[in-house]
């Protein structure tokens, strides 16, 4: 049997020739076999991060006995939050007492001293059986099937402990515009995508790190000991970037769909509430869909917030102060796609009821050559949206649409008007540094 795949079983005994006996009779099995000679020696070793598949244990050993060992070992795995070893614990001759205890403190099973080979490799093989059948039914149970991260119960429960004991970072993890990939690709394709970015997630984090799918198209993830806010944002850029590299080798190269992920994060401290946290978060994540998506918003307690529902402000005047504009941008407005969609329907009724004049642009950023790189066409896309906000006027609107498009609404204009603003925006494009390797291409429709 190849030594990586046999079961790894570690005796504990501080009789040498117990240990030579028991490391011959597995070793014939087919087992691979570590012998160490004290309780001390174990924990050392588990601590290194050795997994074995299960541990022989001696009870009467002096110093630490086999029973101290075996808590202080669980004890150790539950700090670390990692799965249990087995344990058989190894008695000699009739010592009841010592064999009722063995199963009260929770060994799966006890061997007599000294040994019967087969009953010895029998007793270690039904162990092994009923381990990896609960084993399996634990993920099943635990996991969600499409992903295989795990399920909403599951992470739940984990994530309670996680921001109890530890520091760490809270992120909940929403892709943004999957509703078009099933409704354009189908559902068989939205489901590649999942799995996609489920294999992504596994990846990009680290091994001790908790993911989870609390939704259809919705994730949560701990990180433990991270405290950086620009980490934090790196860790979404990074998503969004394998994500849309993933969703072009699914959808194909002509995929236009703006898919990405928004990314709500709070810092946790140890007697965090994972509850309280996950709604923070979970603000934190609001605040990204309203505002672009395709990004990283970490909370900030609100302490300082003024509640109006709870002031005493009574006059009008006073609302006034609170509600008017201040320090407004001579720009566009830049929104997100949701917020973008609830502002255009509005005007687009206001302009139709008062029979005023609109127009719609479309701008799109269209490569000389197809070499550019990714990163390098969104860096210019986000420079020609500068250009965009600052040219037109701060009641025009705009949204980012595809990863090299911006929608923009301009109001009360007229056909003139709009031809105007389009040449304004080309004649600043022109005197960018990116003229000669990116053309401006654009659409323009009256709204009537």
């Amino acid at each position: 049997m190849n030594s990586d795949t046999a079961d790894w079983i570690i005796v504990i005994d501080d009789d040498i020739t117990n240990l030579k006996i028991a490391g011959n009779i597995l070793s014939k099995n087919g087992m691979r076999v570590t012998a160490l000679n004290s309780g001390q020696a174990l924990l050392d070793f588990i601590e290194k991060g050795n997994r074995p598949n299960l541990v022989l244990l001696d009870v009467l050993m002096p110093g630490m006995d086999g029973f101290e060992t075996y808590e202080r070992m669980r004890n150790y795995e539950d700090s670390v939050n990692i799965p249990e070893v087995p344990v058989i614990f190894l008695t000699a001759g009739e010592q009841k007492e010592l064999e009722a205890k063995s199963l009260q403190l929770g060994a799966l099973d006890f061997v007599k001293k000294p040994f019967e080979p087969n009953v010895l490799v029998q007793r270690i093989q039904n162990v092994l059986n009923h381990t990896r059948q609960i084993q399996t039914l634990s993920v099943e149970a635990s996991t969600d099937k499409l992903t295989r991260l795990l399920n909403k119960a599951s992470v739940n429960e984990y994530l309670k402990k996680m921001c109890n004991e530890n520091n760490g970072a809270l992120l909940v993890i929403d892709m943004d515009n999957f509703k078009l990939v099933n409704d354009l690709y189908g559902h068989e394709a939205g489901d590649r995508i999942l799995v996609a970015f489920s294999t992504i997630l596994k990846h990009h984090f680290r091994s001790h790190d908790i993911i989870g799918r609390i939704g259809g198209d919705e994730f949560v993830a701990f990180l433990k000991d991270l405290k950086d806010r620009d980490v934090l944002k790196r860790v979404a850029q990074g998503l969004n970037t394998k994500l849309h590299d993933a969703a072009i080798v699914q959808l194909g190269e002509d995929m236009q769909i703006p898919l990405g992920v928004s990314v709500g994060a709070i810092i946790t401290q140890k007697g965090t509430v994972y509850s309280e946290a996950f709604k923070k978060a979970d603000k934190s994540l609001y605040a990204v869909k309203q505002n672009g998506k395709h990004g990283c918003s970490v909370y900030i307690e609100e302490d300082s917030m003024v509640d109006l529902s709870k002031s005493d402000i009574k006059d009008l005047q006073k609302w006034n102060l609170i509600l008017e504009e201040r320090n407004v941008s001579n720009k566009a407005l830049l929104l997100g796609q949701d917020n973008f969609a609830n502002v255009y329907r509005y005007m687009i009724r206001y302009i139709r009821r008062y029979r005023k004049s609109a127009y719609k642009v479309l701008f799109t950023i269209v490569p000389h050559n197809d070499s550019i790189k990714e990163i390098e066409l969104t860096e210019i896309t986000e420079y020609f949206g500068e250009i965009l906000a600052s040219t037109l006027r701060n009641s025009d609107i705009m949204m980012h649409g595809a990863i090299n498009q911006f929608l923009v609404l301009l109001p009360m204009v007229s056909e003139e008007s709009v031809h105007a603003v389009i040449n304004r925006v080309m004649d600043e494009w022109k005197k960018t540094q990116y003229y000669d390797r990116m053309s401006i291409e654009y659409e323009a429709e009256a709204v009537v």
